[in-house]
C-alpha cells in the first residue's frame, strides 16, 4: 500500500477509537484555546461545519473553522480525493457548560451524513 493509503487508514482508524472512547469532552480556563479535527473528504463535497442552531450554549465559546489541512506526508502534494482534517479552534469566552454540534454533510443536500456533539465546560 502506498503511504497516503496508510495514513488516510490510520486517520480513520484514530476518529474512531476517539468515538468510540467517548472523547468529546474539552475543560477549559477562560480565554484558553483549543483545535479539534475531524477527518473529511472535501472533494466528495462532504465538509464538516459547526451547527450553531443545533448547539446549547454555545455563546461561551467562539468557535472558528480553521480550514483543512491536507492527510498524508507534508513533502508530498496533496492527492484528489484523499481525506484531509476539518480544523475548529474553540477558544473559551465566559464561564459556563455547552454542547457543540458538529454535522458532515453536503451543503446542497437537507440531510447530514455524521454528526459529532462535543461537550464544552469553561471554568
Amino acid at each position: 500500500m502506498t503511504k497516503s493509503i496508510l495514513v488516510a487508514i490510520a486517520m480513520i482508524l484514530l476518529e474512531l477509537s476517539a468515538v468510540q472512547a467517548g472523547e468529546g469532552r474539552l475543560s477549559l480556563t477562560k480565554g484558553e484555546t483549543r483545535t479539534i479535527e475531524f477527518v473529511e473528504n472535501p472533494s466528495t463535497g462532504y465538509v464538516w461545519r459547526f451547527d450553531r442552531e443545533a448547539s446549547e450554549n454555545p455563546a461561551i465559546v467562539r468557535v472558528v473553522d480553521g480550514g483543512f489541512a491536507p492527510s498524508g506526508d507534508e513533502s508530498e502534494p496533496p492527492r484528489a480525493g484523499a481525506p484531509s482534517l476539518r480544523i475548529f479552534r474553540i477558544e473559551a469566552v465566559v464561564t459556563g457548560r455547552a454542547r457543540l454540534v458538529f454535522v458532515e454533510e453536503r451543503h446542497w443536500e437537507k440531510q447530514a451524513v455524521r454528526r459529532r456533539e462535543v461537550e464544552v465546560r469553561v471554568r
